[in-house]
């Protein structure tokens, strides 16, 4: 592969420590490190991440080592301050984000000074990452402690290829709300051309977050993001299983743990148990239920030994020492019970070990219990499948970890059912043996199949392909707009025509339709505008004639349009104009008792009734069952209006029953008419019932669409309030005028 590839993650695969007064380099074994290496070893490319202790004094001896990295290793190492690492690393990525997703809201803790140094801890991230930059090159971001970093590169390099791989879960639509600061972290992620998940089910909370939090819809496999797709996918991490088998087969120090192992669990089966000491993992759920074990089936005793590796992580956190003191106090309480002078039931090793003395235990265990309470993967089992290729083994894994979406034929377990847990790893140290054989080859068949280089391949490939689908998304999708180029001419214009929607599109959606008053600026702006001589401008809406009137009836020299249309209001006039004559509204003591029926199903959904129209708001419904029932509503009002000229649309949260031809893109052409022939047609909208107007105009017309999704507009612009900068800017003359 030619493509230049830049990962970025928290940590590198190397980190300083200070011993006995010198720096030292120390080799990372997490997850991240053993699936990268051997991939970045294979196709190339360059690794940024925060080198570890800050390193205050030693600054030459430390900045060597830097540098040899560098050159020997590709890898480039971050400086963080003190106080940043400590915010960024310890407290909003590990105290905030961490037990929030892994569904554990009750260890949330947040600190804001922790968020700003989680922020500036992104920012130096992206400035190491555009300093390395170079046009081509393919960016990777790992993980939950960069959510902002995609953004931030986005902002600094517009063009370029940026994948995010989240290696943990997805939290559940109804726990990631409560998350301090999670409309930054999802637009931070938005940033990505490629957002990819360990599973679909993480896939699916992430798209409902979305949705949630920022009322943003989604495809299955995309994010529209203006005029730039978002691509969306589940990629289950793999592992080298020839890192380990190739130890079992050549190593010398391999095969001498081993043997000594043998040697010494001689007549007895072995638990193996491989975890970092998280509360996440579920050590003192396994403890207990292996407790239980041994106390309802004493022929297991001095029959089986558990080999509990509980690897040191964050121990500068309350939680973790509180849940070291706990692991310690159980261990002593079952071994001192349970054991005798002969038979320790739980070996238990506090540290981290070599993988040669990992892969030697893996052989030797008959049984691996991963018992995650949640986990985005767990590499563990594929480890210790990988180690079983004569079929000699059984898995035991919780359904909570992200591998058991792949790994079926493992015996699964509910970690906090203690009893079932106890059944299931007895059943699993008597398992048949050909049964056992039989799962344990399809596993490892599985594990050598869907490797890290096919997991690297398949993200780079998916990371390539968005890339590719932006640039052929951007040719048939609105441009950004220019303020300048817009400003530009309609200076120029001798005779200008403005057509302006009201919410969404001028302020921001109101929860009810009483609390969208205009505020002051909104109506100094349009009074301005209105007051130009050579403007002509229309301000359109869904909302009623009187609602208009009270809000904008003391502005003269603006049409106003209400109900999409169906209602105008000429300049300088008092009275409403209808856009078709005689038009009966018996149809509404058919539609409304439907409607009804939809509030009953749907808390917080109400009926409002106009002039000309019913509409379903569901603004504050839970929001993807307000949707989902939005759409049936549709689709069983279209089976019984299909032979009326009355239609049901889908609005901003709202579902609205009117005549078909009370639309925008109708009374454009009454506007049109009245106002003499304009060379500078604009006209700017956010929803559905602004297309038909976006459809009638000319293609010289500057029609703009406001926030996200697809639209048939030219141009977009992000938000409410780039549409009034730029309305600010159409404005500025005359206001300047009457100031001087």
């Amino acid at each position: 592969m030619s493509t230049h590839l830049i990962v970025v993650s928290s940590r590198l695969p190397l980190t300083l420590r200070k011993a006995d007064g010198r720096w030292t380099t120390e080799r990372s074994s997490g997850g991240l490190a053993s699936a990268m290496n051997p991939l970045l070893q294979r196709i190339g490319g360059d690794w940024i991440g925060w080198a570890g202790d800050s390193g205050e004094e030693d600054r030459e001896d430390r900045r060597a080592i830097l540098q040899d990295w560098a050159q020997k290793e590709q890898c480039y190492g971050v400086e963080l301050p003190a106080d940043v690492a400590a915010g960024f690393y310890e407290g909003y990525a590990n105290q905030t984000l961490w037990p929030v997703f892994h569904n554990f809201p009750s260890q949330l803790k947040f600190d804001a000074k922790a968020w700003d140094a989680y922020v500036e801890a992104n920012r130096i991230f992206c400035r190491a990452v555009v300093e390395r930059y170079q046009p081509g090159d393919l960016v990777w971001v790992h993980d939950y402690h960069l959510m902002l970093l995609p953004q931030m590169l986005r902002d600094e390099l517009p063009d370029a290829a940026i994948g995010f791989f989240l290696h943990i879960p997805f939290p559940s639509s109804e726990i990631f709300p409560i998350l301090p600061r999670r409309e930054e972290l999802l637009e931070g992620l938005l940033g990505a051309d490629l957002v990819a998940f360990q599973t679909h089910g993480h896939l699916q909370q992430f798209r409902s977050a979305l949705l949630r939090v920022l009322g943003t819809e989604s495809k299955i496999a995309e994010v529209a993001m203006g005029g730039r797709p978002v691509r969306l996918e589940a990629l289950p991490i793999g592992i080298a299983p020839e890192e380990y088998t190739d130890l079992l087969s050549r190593d010398e120090a391999t095969a001498q743990h081993y043997a000594e192992w043998v040697a010494r669990y001689s007549g007895q089966k072995v638990l193996l148990a491989v975890d970092r000491l998280d509360y996440t993992k579920g050590v003192l759920e396994r403890l207990r239920a292996y407790a239980l074990l041994l106390r309802s089936s004493s022929e297991l005793r001095e029959k089986v030994s558990l080999i509990q590796i509980a690897v040191p992580t964050r121990e500068g956190i309350d939680t973790y020492q509180e849940l070291r003191t706990e692991v310690n106090r159980l261990v002593g309480e079952i071994n001192g019970k349970l054991g005798t002078p002969d038979w320790t039931p739980v070996v238990y090793v506090n540290r981290s070990i070599e993988r040669a003395e990992l892969v030697a235990l893996y052989k030797l265990a008959e049984v691996c219990w991963v018992g995650s309470l949640r986990d985005g993967m767990n590499l563990v089992a594929k480890e210790y499948v990988a180690c079983k290729a004569d079929g000699d083994g059984v898995l035991v894994l919780s359904e909570f970890a992200g591998a058991a979406a792949e790994m079926g034929e493992a015996l699964l377990i509910n970690p906090f059912d203690e009893e079932r847990t106890a059944s299931t790893i007895e059943r699993a140290l008597v398992l048949e043996d050909q049964e056992r054989r039989q799962r344990m080859r399809t596993l490892h068949d599985r594990i050598l199949r869907n490797n890290v280089f096919r997991w690297g391949d398949r993200f780079l490939a998916s990371l390539q392909e968005a890339v590719s689908a932006r640039g052929r998304y951007s040719d048939t999708q609105p441009k950004r707009l220019r303020a300048a180029e817009v400003h530009e001419a309609y200076r120029r214009a001798s005779r200008r025509l403005l057509i302006l929607d009201y919410d969404g599109t001028l302020v921001p959606f109101a929860k009810q339709p009483w609390q969208a008053a205009p505020p002051s600026v909104v109506l100094r702006l349009l009074t301005v505008l209105a007051s130009e001589p050579h403007n002509c401008v229309a301000l359109t809406s869904g909302r009623t004639a009187e609602d208009l009137d009270r809000w904008f009836g003391a502005i003269g020299g603006m049409w106003l349009m209400a109900e999409h249309g169906a209602e105008l209001k000429p300049p300088h006039q008092s009275s409403w104009e209808p856009l078709r004559s005689q038009i009966s509204s018996d149809w509404k003591s058919t539609v409304m008792p439907i409607l009804e029926h939809f509030v009953d199903r749907t808390p917080g959904s109400f009926v409002e009734e106009k002039k000309y129209a019913l509409v379903w708001h569901y603004r504050i419904a839970e929001p993807e069952f307000g949707d989902w029932l939005a759409k049936e509503l549709v689709s069983m009002l279209e089976a019984m209006l299909a032979e009326t000229e009355l239609r049901a649309f889908r609005g901003e949260k709202i579902v609205e029953v009117k005549p078909a031809w009370a639309n925008k893109g109708e009374a454009f052409e009454r506007l049109l008419t009245a106002s003499s022939q304009p060379d500078f047609l604009f006209a700017a909208g956010d929803d559905r019932t602004d297309e038909d107007l976006f459809e009638r105009m000319q293609s010289e017309a500057w029609t703009v669409h406001v926030g996200p999704g697809s639209t048939r507009a030219a141009f977009v612009v992000p938000d409410f309030e780039s549409l009034r900068r730029v309305l600010e800017m159409f404005a500025e003359p005359a206001i300047l005028g009457k100031a001087s």
